[in-house]
């Protein structure tokens, strides 16, 4: 139907809606309010349970340091645990275990962790197939984030302490397998120089655990130095030798020598038995896929136009990854790190599973395969003994370990900020 162009414009206003004085329509105010005070109500909540959450936290605290804050001495930072003498008892060789633990563990699951993030985040395939295997690699990935660090123990205990049993049974307390570098075998012999004096003669047959001396043979000192074995037979009538060096180099004839091991600081053998290796090792699966997350997290973080600049160039893939992405998500890829080995840091139960949870050490290990206790172990013995002496301890050695943790999260910050500013 056409419209008349030319007809009056009506500019009255508009019939008032029945029932409204002023005309207009009706809001309802009731939903509003209802809103408002639902709102309210969870806002009050959230306050309220991040509120107990900070008492909780801070009575924790200041009964932790009020029951451990007379035993924060120098005396517990370099003493070792004693069994007799609580009020000497320290934790400096769980400081040390607990560096070289981490130190294992650093080395084993940083590099792995964010070339593997490098790997799923960069280098996405293709190809339908190799599409879903990725988002079944990484939703694998994420749910092993949440797995129970004891489930870790379990498995490191049957990978890395005992493998399975393919290299020989190893029992408690006993060092056996099969031995691959670092270890040189000998018998300890006597010699005439008295008060304890001995001289090594190289092993042979490794099976042979005793030697008995009738004739002269090849020796080492315990400075390594190589010489020929005198012998002294009593029965000969003659003296024996008045030289304390000459003493030093000559045993009696028919003396016996048992079976010695010396090794070096990188002494190996599978499998690794309850070494601090193993708990390294079984420490980096725990921190493994939160490494993983969180280079992947802060590869995502990376402008993807920096990508394209690149690219334009004419950068490989490689390239990019290398001079481009990577340098711009390494202050996250670096925060993530120093967090996750805080984790790794005060985990317990994966060392109790794979060390068990003897304390009595008085130094650092002597080799890959030697064994060491930590701080979070040491807290964990010192804290079910009844005596109060011990119960203090425990209060100071966790005031200890978070403070590490307090200056392992602050570095992260450090480190975080100064790099995005470099």
């Amino acid at each position: 139907m056409a419209t008349d162009i030319n007809a009056p414009v009506d500019n009255s206003d508009p019939p008032a809606a029945s029932g409204y004085p002023g005309g207009g329509y009706a809001v309802s105010t009731d939903n509003s309010s209802r809103r408002k005070l639902y709102s309210r109500l969870f806002y009050l909540l959230c306050v309220l349970i991040s509120g107990l959450s900070v008492v909780v936290l801070g009575v924790l605290l200041v009964s932790i340091g009020w029951q451990g804050h007379s035993r924060l001495t120098w005396d517990l930072l370099q003493n070792s645990h004693s069994e007799l003498n609580p009020e000497s008892s320290g934790m400096w060789p769980s400081i040390i275990g607990s560096v070289f633990i981490c130190g294992i563990c650093a080395a084993s699951a940083l590099p792995l962790g964010i070339g593997t993030a490098i790997f799923l985040e960069e280098f996405k395939p293709a190809s339908k197939p190799l599409r879903m295997l990725h988002s079944f690699i990484q939703l694998n990935i994420s749910n092993l984030a949440g797995v129970p660090s004891i489930v870790y123990g379990l498995l490191g205990l049957s990978l890395f302490v005992f493998m399975f049993n393919v290299f020989g049974r190893i029992q408690v307390n006993e060092s056996s397998g099969t031995e691959l570098f670092g270890v040189s075998h000998y018998y300890q012999v006597l010699s005439l120089a008295g008060g304890g004096h001995t001289v090594l003669i190289p092993q042979e047959d490794e099976s042979q655990k005793t030697i008995k001396i009738d004739e002269p043979t090849q020796a080492v000192s315990r400075d390594g130095e190589t010489f020929e074995l005198a012998i002294w037979d009593p029965a000969s009538g003659q003296p024996k030798p008045s030289d304390p060096e000459v003493r030093k180099r000559t045993v009696r004839k028919g003396q016996g020598g048992g079976a010695y091991s010396e090794t070096e600081w990188y002494y190996l053998r599978l499998p690794f038995g309850k070494s601090f290796l193993a708990a390294g090792l079984t420490l980096s699966l725990v921190i493994l896929p939160i490494v993983i997350i969180a280079s992947q997290e802060a590869l995502r973080g990376v402008a993807p136009s920096l990508r394209e600049a690149s690219f334009g160039l004419g950068s490989t893939k490689w390239q990019t990854v290398r001079h481009v992405s990577l340098p711009a998500a390494m202050p996250g890829i670096m925060t993530g790190a120093i967090l996750a080995m805080g984790r790794a840091i005060g985990e317990a139960a994966p060392i109790l599973v794979v060390l068990g949870a003897a304390v009595a050490k008085n130094s650092g290990p002597q080799n890959l395969m030697d064994n060491v206790v930590t701080m979070p172990v040491l807290i964990f013995n010192w804290a079910g003994r009844q005596q109060a002496a011990y119960q203090e301890l425990a209060a100071a050695a966790i005031i200890v370990l978070l403070a590490v943790l307090l200056l392992m999260n602050s570095a992260a910050i450090y480190l975080r900020q100064k790099m995005r500013v470099g």
